[in-house]
């Protein structure tokens, strides 16, 4: 049996706008969970999603959220 990978969900800032970037690293193959929030609030919303779905960790790179 494989072992599967562990995945964690990232968000830090946009690099080429406002914003926030949601994406979960190592990619999975064959399904995108990358998104984009203009507000901490839309993309914190989103990943604590995902961790509740998934079961991921959620890594925050932009210095505004407390886990």
């Amino acid at each position: 049996m494989a072992n599967e990978l562990t995945r964690t969900i990232v968000i830090k800032p946009e690099p080429f706008g406002v914003g926030y970037d949601v994406t979960v690293e190592p990619r999975p193959d064959g399904e995108s969970f990358d998104r984009e929030y203009s507000t901490f609030a839309g993309a914190r919303g989103y990943a604590r999603g995902l961790r509740l779905h998934r079961g991921w960790p959620i890594r925050d790179l932009t210095g505004e959220g407390v886990e």
